[in-house]
C-alpha cells in the first residue's frame, strides 16, 4: 500500500515538473541553478513546497518572485476593510462618508474625491454579493486602480 502511494505521489510529481517546464519562485529556484532535468526540477519543486516560503517570496518580491503589481500589502487598510465592511458599501454606495475618506488615507490616495467617485461608480463591481468577503472587497478595489 505504501509503495503504491509512493509510486503514486512521485508521477503525479514527474508529470507536474515535466508539463511545467519551471518550478516558479522561491528558494529551490534560488539553491538549485542546474534544473535541465525532471528530477532537478522536482527537487526544486519540493525545496519550494516543503520551506513554505514561495508565498512570502510572491507577497514581499524576494526569493525571485515578482510582486504582484495590484496587491494591497497595508494591513491596516486590510483590517479596516474587514471591521467595516457595511459602513465601507454605504459610504461607497453615496460616494462620502467617514469610512470611505478613512480607508482613502490609508491607501495613500492622492485624490480622495476621485477616489470616491470612481468606487461609487463602480460599487456593483466592489461589492459582488451579499457574502463578499473582505478581501475580495480590497481586490476589486485595487483591480480598479
Amino acid at each position: 500500500m505504501n509503495k503504491t502511494l509512493l509510486i503514486a505521489a512521485a508521477t503525479a510529481m514527474l508529470t507536474t515538473a515535466s508539463f511545467a517546464g519551471n518550478v516558479g519562485c522561491g528558494l529551490g529556484n534560488q539553491v538549485i541553478k542546474n534544473q535541465d532535468s525532471v528530477a532537478m526540477q522536482i527537487f526544486a519543486v519540493t525545496t519550494n513546497g516543503t520551506s513554505g516560503n514561495q508565498t512570502f517570496g510572491i507577497t514581499s518580491g524576494t526569493s525571485g518572485c515578482a510582486k504582484p503589481a495590484k496587491f494591497v500589502s497595508n494591513d491596516k487598510a486590510n483590517e479596516f476593510v474587514a471591521k467595516n465592511m457595511d459602513a465601507l458599501a454605504l459610504n461607497i454606495s453615496n460616494g462620502q462618508g467617514e469610512a470611505l475618506t478613512t480607508l482613502a488615507s490609508l491607501l495613500h490616495v492622492s485624490n480622495p474625491d476621485t477616489f470616491a467617485s470612481v468606487l461609487q461608480t463602480n460599487f456593483d463591481k466592489i461589492y459582488t454579493s451579499s457574502d463578499v468577503t473582505s478581501a475580495n472587497v480590497i481586490d476589486n478595489i485595487v483591480a480598479l486602480g
